[in-house]
């Protein structure tokens, strides 16, 4: 597999308002590294993340944190330590000065070796990427996660296609939940993605808000060999700008 870039250091102030950056970075890192970018993160997110039992998750929890900061200070023009984070109700992150039309958004996800991070200017931005699990039991997920159009769908696909589209559907509901701020809080039932093989990703209907499939977009993302990820945004026909993916 090949490893994901560094992040950019020369990048654009900040996406124009129709474009979606998105960035594939990697977590594995050197102890040298890791606390490196330990150092960027605030006492309150090394108590977070030290707080983690598994050293592995902690490691991750560090890099991604680190990584995030890093990629906002480049964009802001800002040391990545002073990089002021706040945490909406139910958990997304926000920049705390995220007042203006045209303040930056982001989101990020992480799973595995990797770390992905979508930045917009003023519009809201989910992303997911997972790591593909070929002994996933994702029947019972299906059923207590995705409509019942969805379940249908699914399971009249062949068998060898099933896994696959699966991991499609979670990811573009993980990545709407995420860009609309309550992620899980939302009944990931109460609306349907696309999830057919050779059909774009689209929020086909949302039940209790049919005016969301007109305000968001989904597209699936290129992830690395292993790996399904999805973005939703708040744009209607998004430009992708992709750095550190290998397409």
């Amino acid at each position: 597999m090949i490893p994901a870039a560094p992040v950019a250091q020369h990048l654009p102030a900040l996406p124009r308002p129709n474009q979606v950056h998105l960035h594939l970075l990697p977590l594995d890192c050197t102890d040298q590294e890791l606390n490196s970018l330990r150092d960027l993160l605030t006492s309150a997110e090394r108590a977070r993340c030290e707080r983690l039992l598994d050293p592995l998750k902690r490691q991750q929890a560090m890099a991604s944190r680190g990584r995030l900061r890093q990629l906002l200070g480049n964009y802001l023009g800002e040391v990545p330590q002073r990089v002021l984070l706040s945490e909406g109700e139910f958990g997304k992150l926000h920049l705390s000065e995220h007042l203006e039309p045209d303040s930056l958004c982001f989101n990020l996800s992480h799973a595995g070796k990797y770390l992905v991070i979508a930045v917009s200017a003023g519009s809201e931005v989910g992303v997911d990427l997972e790591e593909i699990r070929g002994d996933l039991d994702f029947r019972p997920m299906a059923e207590r996660y995705f409509a019942p159009s969805e379940q249908q769908e699914l399971f009249a696909l062949e068998p060898a296609q099933q896994l696959t589209a699966f991991y499609r559907c979670w990811t573009r509901k993980e990545a709407y939940l995420k860009g609309t701020g309550v992620g899980f809080s939302q009944p990931a039932n109460s609306f349907q993605v696309s999830l057919a093989p050779n059909v774009p990703a689209a929020l086909v209907v949302h039940h209790d808000h049919p005016e969301e499939s007109r305000r968001w977009s989904l597209r699936d993302l290129p992830a690395p060999a292993g790996y399904c990820a999805a973005l939703a945004a708040q744009i209607a026909r998004p430009e992708l700008k992709f750095y550190g993916f290998r397409k």
